[in-house]
């Protein structure tokens, strides 16, 4: 499959979409935590991963997927969802201050806003039969 079928496939599908740009945060979030914390134990690295770098990937991802598709209730579960299984399996994520858990919720919540602000997903339009036809003047006092 060619890059441009690939495209093509993800502007059309959600649910495809969602996995890349998931899997695009996961593989980002786990690089981070493998070289600030296991790899290259520095406290600074692993505050401006944590603090000033991962909440960059994660609003970028979901903002990306908001403005693409609309709020879609599954990305940001997923995403979510990953971050609490993290932050419950390894240790090292709750040495991240501020919460783990409380700057991925803020993060998501700040860029669905934004997201959905600036989305090119198609909106249904109510077309209104009176816009149609063409509306006189009418006098309030004639009556």
């Amino acid at each position: 499959m060619s890059v441009r079928k690939f495209k093509a496939r993800l502007e059309y599908s959600p649910a495809l979409c969602a996995a890349v740009y998931l899997s695009i945060w996961l593989c980002l979030t786990a690089l981070i935590w493998l070289f600030t914390a296991k790899l290259f134990v520095i406290y600074l690295l692993f505050a401006l991963g944590f603090t000033l770098v991962y909440p960059v990937i994660t609003c970028w991802t979901c903002f990306r997927y908001t403005r693409l598709f609309g709020v879609k209730w599954y990305l940001p579960a997923i995403m979510l969802t990953v971050c609490i299984a993290g932050y419950v399996l390894l240790e090292d994520l709750h040495a991240v201050v501020p919460n783990f858990i409380l700057l991925t919720s803020l993060c998501l919540l700040f860029s669905i806003g934004i997201g959905s602000i600036f989305t090119v997903a198609p909106k249904t339009v109510r077309k209104d039969k009176k816009t149609d036809k063409e509306q006189t003047y009418k006098k309030i006092l004639d009556d």
